[in-house]
């Protein structure tokens, strides 16, 4: 088993919203590293990883009544003192913000499908690749912590970084095949009328994008990792 020091921990807090295309990449690289289920209360000991993801979740992260909330808050706040780097998505991007010192909150507006993001930083190593059309999937909204930088965003904060840490409020880790899922469930179909958006529309212009998309993803992952990397 590699050292913690070589290993990227991912964080997964449901069963449909795994690291996806994010495992390819790790596996193609030869990257060591470890999944780990939240919900599952399977949290390891603190220890320096390369490099922490947390994944995304249904729940809110201003949420005290979530049971592995804190927990897990308290694990990635360890982690960061330690000093491994951290790549939140989603709600792990709002979980990092909070334990940054900003705050999350409801948005106005859901985004939920394909969204075109436009770069607002002249960062050379991120502001670059995380800018272009991302899956979008969240009804809460990032205030920028203190001292980050903001990379993209739209009407909300879409991705910021904190020295060696990284934020994305879209999802570049989803799969065609996740997405596909998603629309088969009624929760999902809801949320995304509700936000104005058709399931088999949706559907279609994954299969158009997401070759692109998964290309997109995987230079982002790249370019955290040689920031973490330092």
């Amino acid at each position: 088993m590699a050292d913690a020091a070589e290993t990227v921990l991912v964080l997964q807090h449901q069963d449909d919203a795994g690291p996806g295309n994010l495992a390819d990449w790790l596996r193609a690289n030869s990257i060591p590293w470890q999944l780990v289920d939240v919900q599952a209360g399977e949290l390891p000991q603190p220890t320096r990883h390369r490099a922490l993801m947390v994944l995304g979740s249904r729940e809110a992260a201003y949420d005290a009544t979530v049971p592995w909330g804190q927990p897990e808050r308290s694990f990635v706040q360890a982690e960061i003192e330690l000093g491994t780097p951290v790549f939140g998505i989603c709600y792990g991007a709002q979980l990092l913000a909070q334990i940054l010192d900003g705050k999350v909150q409801p948005a106005a507006e859901a985004e939920r499908g394909w969204t075109k993001i436009p770069a607002v930083a002249d960062e050379p190593q991120l502001a670059q690749v995380v800018q272009g059309c991302w899956f979008e999937w969240h009804g809460d909204e990032i205030v920028l912590p203190p001292k980050a930088t903001l990379l993209a965003g739209n009407l909300h904060v879409q991705a910021f970084s904190h020295g060696r840490h990284l934020g994305v409020q879209f999802h570049p880790e989803i799969t065609a095949e996740q997405i596909r899922a998603w629309m088969t469930a009624d929760q999902r179909r809801r949320q995304l009328a509700d936000a104005g958006g058709v399931p088999e529309e949706l559907v279609r212009i994954t299969e158009s994008r997401y070759q692109d998309a998964e290309q997109a993803a995987w230079r982002l992952y790249e370019e955290f990792l040689k920031v973490a990397d330092g």
